[in-house]
């Protein structure tokens, strides 16, 4: 299935234009968006923001979704649905299908804005809530340029709220959220964490860099096995929280305190008005956050899935050799080092010409390509022969791309290597430092 991303959060409001005005508050940002969705009787308020965008809803008139949103809003205002995004809905509803989960038939729908007349198109694909826990979701695919949703405009540089960091999900029962997200949803378990003391558990489910947090009780009750789930809170991330908090004290919201965050590295303070019945959290990640101690179990508490990757890096597989002639210089590596480099294949399904030469565990690749427009040959001209890629082996080389996907790292799609027996894909070198990087799987039955 294609990986699935947070695409933005749905909050469910009475009155728009105070829910917009007292938002622009919390985020330090004015709106990008000021739409109406006829055919939904709904109107909108859009906030872009570094890694997505949320969506203050309201109902305008009549339709499916205002019909469902007044029943939503009877019992007051808070989160209303997670939008989870995908470059290809066809194939994630037919795959979710496949996974017994009935998602509706994919429907065109499109957004204006009605002020600045911009027209926003995407299709999406609802699913009810009884078969996801009781959590709002639905699938979109968008066919408008990212631009025709501009940023939303900055109101205060440095204290404004620059990305989602987590939306937090109350459950009853963690064993069934943890079957949705991870079996039918197929996002990345990052941890599952009891604090005993706290009597909580925690899941922490990855869709790229935004996780999904879903906390319950620590010890499984009989009470609540089959109890929905509830859309409780948002994590905005703020590049500098104390700033951020005397900006929103000046306007007027009550916000509490800057403490120390429970994850070490992290400060938090909580706002306590202008949050339309959403609990939210402000955070400023320290460079301590990102090291590898501050993801360890802190105090009484315990990983109850310890010790899992999603991918392990196994060796170096090769080092690729550009060349423009791969005679010659298999003749100058044998005179040259005494070195035979063996295995001679021409691979006109991925145009290009390799020998071996063996180096221990891994291996020298020399590589000529058969025509002018692939990469390698793209790569000579550029910067002449040498050394093109480190290969890094890995034993799953499709968990690898979602995982790295999910971290933001770009790579591309697995594809068949013209090494026989390999399925290769590439990363940006951007997110290497300038290194080209490919990771190579070795299939089964040719180890």
């Amino acid at each position: 299935m294609p990986d699935l991303t947070l695409d933005h959060v749905v909050i469910g409001v009475r009155d728009l234009d105070q829910a917009s005005a007292d938002y622009a508050l919390l985020l330090g940002r004015g709106p990008s968006w000021h739409g109406e969705h006829p055919k939904y009787g709904t109107r909108n308020t859009l906030f872009r923001i570094d890694n997505t965008y949320v969506e203050l809803l309201a109902p305008a008139g009549k339709g499916r979704w205002s019909d469902d949103l007044r029943r939503f809003l009877e019992k007051g205002e808070g989160v209303y649905a997670l939008a989870l995004g995908t470059d290809d809905i066809n194939a994630v509803v037919k795959d979710l299908r496949n996974r017994e989960l009935p998602v509706e038939s994919p429907a065109d729908g499109d957004g204006l804005d009605r002020l600045g007349g911009g027209h926003r198109f995407w299709r999406n694909a609802r699913v009810a809530e009884k078969h996801t826990n009781g959590v709002r979701i639905f699938f979109i695919q968008h066919f408008s340029p990212p631009d025709a949703l501009p940023v939303a405009p900055v109101a205060a540089e440095g204290a404004h709220v620059t990305r989602m960091d987590h939306v937090v999900v109350l459950s009853p029962d963690l064993e069934n959220s943890k079957r949705l997200w991870g079996g039918v949803l197929g996002a990345r378990l990052a941890l599952d964490r009891t604090f005993p003391e706290r009597n909580t558990r925690i899941l922490f489910f990855r869709l790229r860099d935004i996780t999904i947090e879903i906390s319950g009780g620590a010890v499984q009750t009989e009470e609540g096995m089959g109890k929905p789930d509830r859309l409780w809170g948002i994590a905005w991330g703020v590049d500098n929280l104390e700033a951020a908090v005397n900006r929103m004290r000046a306007a007027g919201v009550d916000v509490s305190d800057v403490r120390r965050g429970a994850k070490p590295g992290t400060l938090v303070a909580t706002a306590k008005s202008h949050t339309h019945g959403v609990a939210t959290l402000l955070i400023e990640h320290t460079p301590e956050s990102f090291s590898p101690e501050s993801r360890l179990p802190q105090g009484v508490a315990y990983d109850n899935d310890p010790g899992r990757r999603a991918f392990t890096a196994t060796g170096l597989h090769h080092v690729a050799l550009a060349v423009t002639d791969l005679d010659e210089a298999r003749r100058l590596w044998r005179e040259t080092l005494g070195v035979h480099a063996n295995d001679i294949l021409e691979s006109p399904a991925v145009r290009l010409a390799t020998a071996r030469m063996p180096g221990g565990e891994a291996m020298v690749g020399l590589a000529q390509a058969l025509t002018s427009q692939h990469r390698i040959a793209e790569w000579i001209e550029q910067r002449g022969p040498g050394m093109f890629a480190i290969a890094i082996q890995v034993d799953d080389v499709d968990a690898a791309v979602r995982d790295l996907r999910a971290k933001g790292v770009p790579a591309t799609d697995p594809e068949y290597g013209a090494m026989p027996g390999t399925r290769v894909a590439r990363l940006d070198a951007a997110a290497t430092n300038g290194v080209s990087i490919q990771l190579v799987q070795r299939l089964p039955d040719l180890l």
